[in-house]
């Protein structure tokens, strides 16, 4: 088999401590080129005037990407059905929704979306009912030419049931192009930090060996990372035997660094803390980059 060629790239979700407070997005991009990333993963709620942005944002957006050299990659969004109070919003409803994020996606030039459906738990099990409106939303999503992807996060791990029995049911039925799976590399963590939130254990995770078979239906990951240390290392996850196996499998997508290390959590409130997130969370990103330029060879 062929060996794949992921691109280096950086969810903006990395700056997000940072953002609008001692950075401007043009900030951001700009952090992401002195990387050497060549692509980037932009949420909505980063969009001024989201779902409807205006000509002079989006030609600034643009201007941006040329100046920088970064190709949109991933669009992260949310397929939502309980945004507003009372009872779930109807197939028509969420359609629409979807439509929306899917059109705003093409006028940025995202082919993927890290598209968040409803869940119903910390495992991430989704709301009963998602493969109507998602089934009913594939057309739209193969004419404005994007994939939406669910995100594998910690908790969920690739033998979580819904993942195999829900996601990847639907899409052996429906033999869709439009819908897989983002795979954050957190649910390979093998081990914790000092200073994270105790969300969940780390009893049960994903096997690296456990990725080629969802290979074929990703097309951008988030490369999670808590720290990597001083001989670019990420010391949580096991970052070669991931990266090696989505090489040797032929894999060429977006590998989109997503850092949240323990610095992240209570800068908002501490002005001791933002301080040193101020400090580390750029460097924690360009370490990751030089980690993943030693790992690909490029």
């Amino acid at each position: 088999m062929e060996k794949g060629h992921p691109q280096r790239g950086i969810s903006v979700y990395s700056y997000q401590t940072l953002l609008g407070k001692t950075m401007t997005l043009e900030d951001c991009f700009l952090e992401m080129y002195d990387t050497g990333a060549t692509c980037f993963e932009l949420l909505t709620s980063y969009i001024e005037g989201y779902p409807n942005p205006s000509a002079k944002w989006v030609d600034n957006y643009w201007r941006m990407c040329e100046k920088y050299k970064l190709q949109p990659a991933e669009l992260g969004h949310w397929a939502e059905n309980h945004l507003h109070r009372g009872p779930g919003m109807s197939d028509e409803e969420m359609v629409e929704e979807l439509k929306q994020d899917f059109r705003l996606a093409n006028l940025l030039g995202f082919k993927s979306l890290r598209t968040k459906i409803t869940c119903t738990n910390t495992l991430c099990d989704p709301e009963p009912g998602w493969q109507s409106y998602i089934e009913k939303a594939l057309p739209y999503a193969e004419k404005y030419d994007v994939r939406m992807q669910n995100e594998v996060h910690l908790p969920t791990t690739l033998h979580t049931p819904h993942i195999r029995d829900e996601y990847l049911e639907f899409i052996h039925r429906t033999g869709t192009k439009h819908f897989g799976f983002n795979i954050d590399f957190g649910t390979f963590q093998t081990r914790s930090l000092p200073g994270m939130p105790n969300k969940w254990g780390l009893d049960d995770v994903s096997k690296p060996e456990e990725i080629v078979e969802f290979l074929p239906y990703s097309w951008s990951c988030h490369t999670k990372f808590l720290e990597v240390n001083e001989n670019f290392e990420e010391v949580t996850i096991p970052y070669k035997e991931v990266i090696q196996l989505m090489v040797d499998n032929g894999w060429s997508g977006n590998l989109l660094s997503e850092f949240e290390g323990p610095c992240r959590y209570g800068a908002e409130d501490s002005p001791q803390k933002f301080a040193e997130a101020m400090d580390k969370i750029p460097e924690q990103v360009r370490r990751h980059q030089i980690m993943m330029r030693n790992l690909l060879g490029y």
